[in-house]
């Protein structure tokens, strides 16, 4: 099945946010009660959000491949969800990401646009 370019990138986008916000909203989850500053219901009201959020993104890329996009294409990809994922780790759960964890994530953003963009030639 085609479909436009566009159609393609936003699916991305949003498959790849609804990965990175459900990463976050796990980890929130599955922080023990008596070390938490949130409280039980959103803890369970997060992790409830998180297991939605990561049957979006699968569904998501269930989809991308349904509509022609290879495999080896899709799932690199998705690995630009480690970008997003650490900067609302840092930014929401106050997790600290230093230098080195950034170069690696750059490393992989290259590597990622490489793979994609071998797939359009």
């Amino acid at each position: 099945m085609k479909v436009g370019l566009p159609a393609v990138i936003a699916l991305f986008a949003v498959s790849i946010v609804s990965l990175s916000v459900a990463n976050v909203l796990l980890k929130i989850a599955m922080v023990p009660a008596a070390e938490s500053t949130y409280a039980a219901g959103f803890r369970t009201a997060a992790l409830v959000g998180g297991m939605v959020l990561m049957i979006a993104q699968f569904a998501g890329m269930l989809l991308l491949e349904h509509w022609g996009l290879d495999v080896s294409v899709v799932v690199p990809v998705f690995g630009l969800n480690f970008a997003l994922t650490a900067l609302l780790g840092a930014l929401w759960l106050g997790e600290p990401v230093g230098g080195l964890r950034w170069a690696g994530i750059a490393a992989v953003t290259v590597g990622v646009y490489l793979i994609a963009r071998s797939s359009v030639q």
